[in-house]
């Protein structure tokens, strides 16, 4: 799928308002062929395993900053890549964006608490069933 340019740097522009200092980067992905978004670590780094083991084992630890990878050619980004283009407002915008980073955590295993997510996924199912 093909998004323009301009949309897709609209989203990225969101993802990188929006995720604020959860990130270290948001960019386009040259690897990713069905998922719409991946965490990396940034050059340098590489201690996830440590941290997957800290939250395995209850201690204290705090969720690193990562580099979002965007999927350009996932149907999902698509959609809201023309969202941010054209109503960067839009609450579906903000909660999908917010719901893409923390899903790419759990699938990291480093979400600190999973249920947190589900009052956001009960408010995009709210607004997709209207």
């Amino acid at each position: 799928m093909d998004i323009p340019e301009e949309s897709f740097e609209s989203f990225v522009g969101q993802c990188t308002t929006l995720l604020g200092d959860k990130v270290t980067e948001v960019r386009e992905s040259k690897v990713l062929k069905s998922s719409p978004v991946r965490l990396i670590s940034p050059e340098g780094e590489n201690d996830q395993e440590m941290l997957r083991i800290a939250r395995l084992m209850g201690q204290e630890y705090e969720v690193p900053k990562k580099v979002m990878e965007v999927n350009s050619h996932h149907p999902l980004i698509a959609d809201l890549a023309e969202m941010a283009a054209n109503d960067a407002d839009n609450r579906v915008l903000a909660l999908s964006v917010e719901q893409l980073y923390e899903s790419a955590l759990v699938q990291e295993g480093l979400h600190p608490n999973p249920a947190d997510m589900l009052p956001r996924i009960q408010e995009l199912m709210e607004l997709a069933a209207k």
